[in-house]
């Protein structure tokens, strides 16, 4: 109980936060509800008691009309809250998606690779399919409003019913409406397990394991429009239909029994609110007639306390139920709401960096070691090096070797383990983060462009510099195709809009490069810049890589070595650790070196016999 409440009052003060005014017209309607329901049951009572004790006609009518323009006034009333309610209701979950997006791109990228936070992507992925997202909570909190104010409401009303007797008399009202409370207790209770049984079967159906991961993943891809057009080529030349529908096997067998025990959880929830409902209407009108025909009540008031007592009893039943069913409801939301505030661990300086027309930043990495969070294995280990200003510095290295891991590093993307990254001879990490991201252009391996228009995604921005933004084009020779798309810079990339149009993966590298040129930060780093790139668009960006960095200090990684001669300064990493380092003439001089090793290896793909 004590875990349900802190869920209800974490997703409450979530959805205060996010529109208070939401919650105040949504309490607003309950409250309209609850009235509308007593107003005719009140008058009916009085109409009953006027013609027993002779009341005047015009006096009940006159009554009546009031009741009615009061129930017209406050219904037109509930609906135009409704109405601004649902408007609201838009827009907050809008909000509260935008912020969970704003939250992803704000926090330490290190974060987002790390256990615990994919950990919580998994839970928001189950939640989300079991129910609508934050939608559940506006949906679920007037059922649970209602039947709080249905109670008090009830109680109020059944006050004098306590008081209008002798005191054995009063003492059976007391007992009755306590026998009432234990039956729609019971109820809820019932309702509550019954809940609790229905989530965890609705969990079980999400639980990680490999037969729902294959069922999830490949029903995905062929029923739910995951299959794009390039699997949809190799699907039907290899008519792969057959093998999809194996994957399905195991898991429609499996639900087949769980369709059944949900549909049991089902029939005992529906049975135990019938079983209970009509006990306690049934009762509530036996008791009030005994209590009118021992003169303990009017007639009118049969009518009143038996539908008081049967919205007590159900007021109850309704609460437990609401309950249980927002507490899963606020449970479906922690996740996210975790998410949303799970703390930072980069450490955030303030000191600013000093903006240099001469670009004369020196960064150097002292006694660098670093493990990726999860990983007992370190990527890079001791590793030091100085990066000189204006420096065309080419880093080669197997896979793994951690020349990756050096950039995210440079780029305070992750913080390093043990050791220390200086810019001109400070701690990076006391530097502002927005300033120091300020001076870098990275191309990174698996760089990402995005369905904005051509100039949007070169600038960044909606207002870009279109002469820029076209010198970067023709800089890395996208030119010509760019004259050739339908709009130029304004034109929408990939087919997500009207007019958008597809681009190649050599093409969109091109643009990527285009955009590190554009933010013309001091330091440039490309991490695989021509890897989707043919010989010849390579061939044209090497032969003027100098003039396209300028005086900037550059950092180039790449697997091919015969791509980095145009550097005069070459790293070797290998196992996390910087090994040599030289200029290509040197370095393969060296036959017992690395350097020498990897060159030899893809030396014979471009010429007839090796070093």
């Amino acid at each position: 109980m004590k875990t349900k409440l802190s869920m209800i009052r974490k997703t409450l003060k979530t959805a205060w936060e996010l529109d208070k005014k939401l919650i105040l017209l949504i309490a607003a309607a309950s409250v309209i509800n609850v009235v509308t329901h007593y107003i005719p049951v009140i008058l009916g009572a009085y109409i009953l008691d006027g013609f027993i004790t002779g009341a005047s006609a015009a006096q009940m009518l006159t009554t009546t009309i009031i009741c009615f323009a009061v129930l017209f006034i406050v219904g037109a009333v509930r609906n135009l809250i409704n109405n601004v309610r649902d408007v609201h209701i838009e827009t907050c979950v809008m909000d509260f998606e935008i912020k969970q997006a704003k939250r992803t791109l704000e926090m330490d990228y290190q974060l987002l690779e790390s256990p615990e936070v994919n950990a919580l992507r998994a839970r928001m992925k189950n939640d989300r399919n079991w129910g609508a997202g934050f939608y559940s909570v506006f949906w679920n909190l007037p059922a649970f409003l209602n039947g709080i104010l249905s109670l008090v409401a009830a109680l109020v009303i059944l006050i004098p019913l306590f008081l209008t007797g002798n005191g054995y008399q009063n003492l059976l009202s007391f007992a009755f409406v306590g026998g009432a409370a234990v039956v729609a207790l019971v109820a809820g209770a019932v309702t509550g397990r019954t809940g609790d049984r229905e989530t965890a079967l609705l969990d079980e159906v999400n639980a990680p394991g490999e037969v729902r991961k294959k069922y999830g993943h490949f029903s995905f891809l062929y029923w739910g429009g995951g299959m794009d057009y390039q699997k949809g080529k190799d699907a039907r030349i290899y008519n792969i239909s057959n093998l999809l529908h194996s994957y399905f096997a195991p898991f429609d067998k499996w639900m087949d029994g769980w369709d059944k025990r949900i549909t049991k959880v089902w029939a005992d929830a529906a049975f135990s609110n019938s079983f209970s409902g009509g006990l306690i209407w049934a009762g509530a009108f036996i008791f009030v007639t005994l209590q009118a025909i021992a003169g303990v009540i009017t007639i009118g008031a049969v009518l009143l306390y038996a539908n008081a007592l049967n919205r007590f009893a159900r007021g109850l039943t309704d609460l437990a139920s609401s309950f249980s069913q927002f507490a899963v409801t606020a449970k479906r939301q922690q996740a996210v709401i975790e998410y949303m505030n799970f703390p930072d661990v980069l450490h955030k300086g303030t000191l600013p960096v000093e903006k240099r027309r001469d670009n004369e930043y020196e960064i150097e990495f002292r006694n660098v070691s670093f493990q990726y969070p999860g990983s007992e294995a370190y990527s890079l280990r001791n590793f030091s090096i100085k990066l000189n200003i204006g420096q065309k510095l080419a880093i080669v290295g197997m896979n793994g070797s951690g020349k990756t891991t050096m950039i995210k590093l440079l780029c305070r993307l992750y913080d390093p383990t043990e050791g220390v990254i200086t810019l001109n001879g400070f701690d990076i990490k006391k530097y502002d983060y927005a300033e120091y991201m300020r001076i870098f252009s990275v191309v990174f391996q698996d760089f990402k462009i995005f369905s904005f228009k051509l100039s949007e995604n070169i600038a960044c921005s909606t207002e870009a510099d279109r002469e820029r933004a076209a010198q970067a084009i023709a800089m890395v020779g996208l030119s010509e195709r760019t004259e050739k798309m339908p709009d130029g810079l304004d034109t929408y990339l990939y087919s997500d809009f009207d007019k958008g149009v597809e681009i190649s993966g050599g093409e969109a590298q091109k643009i990527a490069l285009a955009r590190a040129l554009y933010k013309d930060a001091p330091f440039i780093v490309l991490d695989e810049p021509t890897a989707a790139l043919d010989p010849i668009a390579e061939f044209e960006i090497y032969s003027k890589f100098n003039e396209i960095v300028g005086d900037k200090t550059a950092i180039y990684i790449s697997h091919r070595l015969s791509s980095c001669r145009f550097c005069d300064d070459i790293a070797v990493f290998h196992e996390g650790a910087l090994i040599q380092r030289g200029s290509h003439d040197t370095l393969v001089a060296d036959m017992n070196g690395k350097y020498y090793e990897l060159w030899n290896a893809q030396a014979q793909y471009y010429t007839d016999k090796a070093v």
